[in-house]
């Protein structure tokens, strides 16, 4: 089944919804027709290539949104895997044991919990008679997380071996925490460079304006005739800056 067939989700639990769409539209609207006014000085080509920019938004904000939801399955699925091994040790059935990993999704994170309603689903699955190793691997497939994935083949390897499920479920939710600590030390280390560089991508910009304000003639050369072709030189190099600077920022763990 292709996968983007399988990522259908209920409606409470959509992370693309149109308030997505519209957040992205609006703020890539607002940078790209401010970037382009500063550059040409035309209202007209601001609003025109602000549109063009939203319309690419809309995309750029519910892919990051998504990348958002993933990281937070990723958080709460290391918790689910806790309540499933305690419950598993307890002598829970592996059904019981997603019922019981629900409840604790529910009190940990409430109603806003992204994997509890996905577990409420597998456990109604299993329930059927349906394999748990393989809702778990739909679920890995639906969100496409690397951590649910791994752990979804394991599982199935397990379950067909009769390995120890406890001892795979625990070891697992050890390996998930490991992974978000380094992230969250990471996370922590650049923080300032990351200031550093949202700093560097405003300068430029400010001091286009500061020669507005200050000296509105001295930059007229730059908006007439061949200083147009110079503008559209320096924005490109802005842009390929700006790319590079985020680019750098995007460390994978």
């Amino acid at each position: 089944m292709n996968r983007q067939r399988k990522r259908t989700r209920g409606k409470n639990r959509d992370p693309t919804k149109w308030k997505v769409s519209v957040r992205g539209f609006g703020i890539m609207y607002i940078k790209a027709g401010v970037l382009c006014y500063l550059f040409y000085r035309g209202l007209l080509l601001a609003g025109i290539v602000g549109i063009i920019a939203g319309i690419c938004g809309i995309y750029i904000e519910k892919k990051r949104e998504y990348k958002r939801w993933q990281s937070q399955i990723s958080l709460e699925f290391r918790e689910g895997l806790q309540g499933i091994a305690a419950a598993l040790s307890a002598g829970y059935s592996i059904e019981n044991a997603f019922v019981e990993a629900v409840q604790d999704l529910r009190l940990l994170y409430g109603e806003s919990s992204v994997l509890a309603p996905e577990f409420q689903e597998m456990t109604a699955k299993i329930q059927l008679n349906y394999p748990a190793e393989q809702a778990l691997m739909e679920l890995a497939d639906r969100w496409d997380v690397e951590d649910v994935r791994r752990f979804a083949e394991i599982f199935q390897i397990a379950k067909r071996t009769g390995g120890d499920l406890i001892a795979i479920t625990r070891t697992a939710a050890d390996r998930i925490s490991e992974k978000i600590e380094v992230r969250r030390e990471i996370e922590t280390m650049i923080a300032g460079k990351k200031m550093e560089t949202k700093v560097m991508n405003v300068i430029p910009l400010g001091m286009i304006l500061y020669f507005w304000i200050c000296s509105p003639a001295f930059l007229d050369c730059l908006y007439q005739g061949s200083g147009r072709g110079l503008m559209t030189v320096l924005l490109l190099l802005y842009l390929l800056a700006y790319y590079w600077s985020e680019r750098i920022r995007q460390i994978r763990i």
